[in-house]
């Protein structure tokens, strides 16, 4: 069994239905469903309500929806609650192997557990099917159930999650086999619904993990760390001595066996896992690495790349700087231009105000001041020609704009330059 899942549904909630695929259930059976899911459980005898199927690759992806007790879950939840789970066909009695495509008005079809039955009455068309179940308790389950030491209550309700989930004897004698003994019913109920089966126990402890307890195995479960995955990160360098925790962090970060294989081609053989983490982390795939090596660029490690990436450099903002004349700028270079805003457009427009071929430095300088081709051409306009960079940068500091020029001339003042602009300002004359 895989892909469990479970969680409560609201009443207003629809019955599972795939938009141009399900057929229309008929009327008198919608009514049917809904008596099944409105029927009050406040006795508590028996558990049923609807179910909705979809068969394929040789299983069936069911999900069963019901009205729990009235004291179920305290007064947290009073909705229905809907379980799903995909199932090999070979575990349900009564639908046909490899039919994904099946078609019946009328279906009857069952799956036995340890704990009890589940008994489905419904229909098909095209591989998707709806309809009504009915849960009946194994009546020897729980005196088995003792036999192992779990003497909690088990009324119907908690069997049918147990069934649901497949948790029963046979389950709990193999974990105990495995060293997991002593665990609560919500544990071992916690380890089936999680995917954590004996065989998956069994890989990872193959692997040198006999020590793990089952809490970690539904952990790195849960993550995706399979025997397959440590085999695959080992064979790429990664230690056998590497504990699942780690190996999970791998996975969350999505380092794969690819991925790493695709930087060591990228040039990267010598990278620790530790460095393609942080690369993986910030987005530095080897079509980065490539459209940077592409640019021509002379970059450093991989600790570079990272920088370049995070950053926000890439192949557009490069390559328009070099058709503005900055065709020979460094890694660290571009990412300070970048940094401070500097684009290929603000390079141009302050060509077009005379001053081209910049020192990079000044660039930068004019950039942070707030110095722009239109604060430039407004002093021309004022007659304030022939100034420098660092002068028009010292006007744009100390606040000369348009406005103020114009005030001090209409004060009678005739600065001669820009420094008696500034000591203007400074000595308190305002706009």
């Amino acid at each position: 069994m895989t892909g469990f899942f479970n969680f409560p549904v609201t009443p207003s909630v629809q019955a599972f239905e795939r938009e141009g695929c399900m057929f229309r259930i008929s009327r008198l059976f919608t009514l049917l469903a809904i008596a099944a899911l409105a029927a009050p459980l406040a006795a508590q005898t028996d558990v049923h309500g609807t179910w909705t199927a979809e068969l394929r690759e040789g299983k069936a992806f069911l999900q069963v929806r019901t009205a729990p007790p009235a004291d179920w879950n305290g007064d947290r939840w009073r909705g229905d609650w809907s379980m799903g789970q995909s199932i090999p066909i070979d575990e349900i009695g009564g639908l046909p192997r490899n039919d994904a495509n099946l078609t019946v008005s009328s279906v009857k079809f069952e799956l036995r557990r340890e704990a009890g039955t589940l008994t489905f009455d419904g229909a098909f068309r095209e591989g998707r099917g709806a309809g009504l179940f009915a849960f009946a308790p194994r009546a020897e389950y729980a005196a088995e159930m003792r036999s192992l030491g779990y003497t909690d209550d088990l009324p119907i309700w908690r069997r049918f999650q147990l069934a649901v989930h497949d948790v029963g004897p046979k389950y709990i004698r193999a974990l105990k086999g495995e060293g997991y003994d002593k665990l609560t019913l919500d544990e071992i109920q916690r380890a089936k619904t999680h995917g954590v089966t004996i065989e998956y126990i069994h890989d990872l402890k193959g692997l040198g993990y006999r020590t793990a307890t089952l809490e970690s195995m539904v952990r790195t479960r849960d993550h995706g760390v399979t025997a397959e995955y440590v085999k695959a990160m080992r064979a790429e360098g990664v230690p056998a001595t590497a504990a699942l925790d780690e190996l999970v962090r791998l996975r969350d970060h999505g380092v794969t066996q690819q991925y790493v294989q695709d930087m060591k081609k990228a040039g990267f053989s010598g990278a620790a896992i530790e460095d393609l983490v942080r690369a993986r982390d910030h987005g530095v795939n080897p079509e980065f690495v490539a459209e940077v090596r592409g640019l021509g660029l002379n970059v450093s490690g991989l600790d570079q790349y990272v920088r370049l990436r995070d950053h926000g450099v890439r192949a557009a903002f490069v390559q328009e700087l070099k058709a503005a004349g900055y065709d020979k700028l460094a890694a660290e270079d571009l990412i300070r231009l970048h940094d401070h805003g500097v684009t290929a457009a603000f390079v141009r427009e302050l060509g077009t105000q005379g001053f081209k071929n910049l020192p990079l430095e000044d660039v930068v300088r004019a950039r942070d001041h707030g110095v722009s081709s239109d604060y430039i051409a407004d002093m021309k306009e004022l007659g304030l020609k022939d100034l420098t960079l660092s002068q028009i940068v010292r006007l744009r500091d100390h606040g000369i704009t348009p406005g103020f020029v114009n005030h001090v001339r209409s004060r009678g003042y005739k600065p001669a330059d820009a420094e008696e602009l500034v000591q203007l300002k400074n000595r308190g004359l305002r706009d």
